[in-house]
């Protein structure tokens, strides 16, 4: 058997109802990429189903019996988007690595462009998608510009708003990436901390096959949140920073309600002004010890040790 020279790794989450078409795609694109009616001595797809709730790991064995080059792993529970990504990167064997979605917003015919870049600079070691004209709703657009905004400004990088989820690197790209032991992973950050050479080229961008996505406002905050606090301790140089802004409040609070109890004796301060400063104050406090709590969260995760996902059967691995 031939060594695999290309993994792509998806991950499923309630949405294997859009394997089979993905599936037919993705060989059409490989078969006339690599000039053979068959691309299984070549290419793996490694599906990882993490923690579906419905029928979608049916789907997926179903896709195995259908197509000798898909592969299958069953997480025992949802583990995030993320870590599902890095565990096919652990279990994928091809000298280049890519990631897409299934539901083919970033189409498969756009792999050929990148891998044909990839392979004919050897000094990039990394190619992503970058999608000229977005087909995600407005507010999409909006908290992913402000997402990306923010995370810049933190880390210190420069990642633009509208980078795709298809990319292809290189094997010690992968490797180097599974060499951070992060509990809460945020893979854009990785690839940032990793460095290497980074290239981007524009790419299509459709409208989703479905009206659904499990991608919801809640997992959007939470992943903003995981990556502020993964790659940068801003958050709390800014909580310094709030610390000595209320005391300089406070200061300039008392110089002012001390020079009107001299110079105006007569006129009776109100509570109003008193109560503000007070909530602004108990705030500023909940929010620090908030901030050090996460924080403190993250270093119990990894004090813990355990293992970033459980794989619970594979089919085809």
């Amino acid at each position: 058997m031939e060594k695999i020279v290309y993994s792509f790794v998806v991950p499923i989450y309630n949405d294997g109802y859009l394997v089979s078409a993905f599936c037919e795609e993705f060989e059409k694109v490989f078969q006339q990429y690599l000039n053979t009616p068959s691309i299984q001595n070549e290419v793996e797809l490694i599906f990882i189903n993490d923690g579906s709730t419905d029928n979608s790991l049916e789907l997926l064995k179903e896709s195995v019996d259908s197509y000798t080059f898909v592969k299958v792993i069953n997480l025992s529970r949802n583990f995030g988007q993320h870590i599902a990504i890095l565990c096919g990167y652990k279990n994928s064997s091809g000298d280049i690595v890519g990631r897409l979605n299934v539901d083919m917003q970033d189409p498969p015919y756009e792999i050929p462009k990148l891998l044909e870049y990839l392979n004919s600079d050897s000094d990039t070691d990394m190619v992503i998608g970058l999608q000229e004209i977005r087909k995600n709703s407005f507010s999409d657009i909006i908290t992913s510009k402000i997402f990306f905004y923010v995370f810049n400004w933190l880390v210190g990088s420069n990642f633009p708003s509208n980078t795709s989820t298809l990319r292809v690197m290189k094997r010690f790209y992968v490797d180097s990436l599974l060499e951070a032991k992060d509990k809460t992973p945020f893979l854009q950050g990785l690839e940032h901390w990793v460095g290497f050479n980074v290239k981007y080229i524009k790419t299509e961008h459709r409208q989703r096959c479905d009206s659904k996505s499990s991608y919801n406002f809640s997992k959007r905050i939470r992943l903003a949140l995981n990556a502020a606090i993964s790659f940068s301790d801003r958050p709390l140089k800014i909580t310094v920073l709030a610390g000595f802004l209320s005391c300089l409040i406070s200061f300039i609070s008392f110089v002012y309600l001390l020079m009107s109890k001299l110079l105006w004796p007569d006129i009776q301060p109100g509570y109003t002004s008193t109560l503000c400063i007070l909530l602004f104050f108990f705030g500023i406090q909940i929010s620090v010890t908030g901030l050090c709590g996460i924080y403190i969260g993250k270093i119990l995760l990894h004090t813990q040790n355990r293992p970033l996902y459980i794989i619970k059967n594979r089919f085809r691995i």
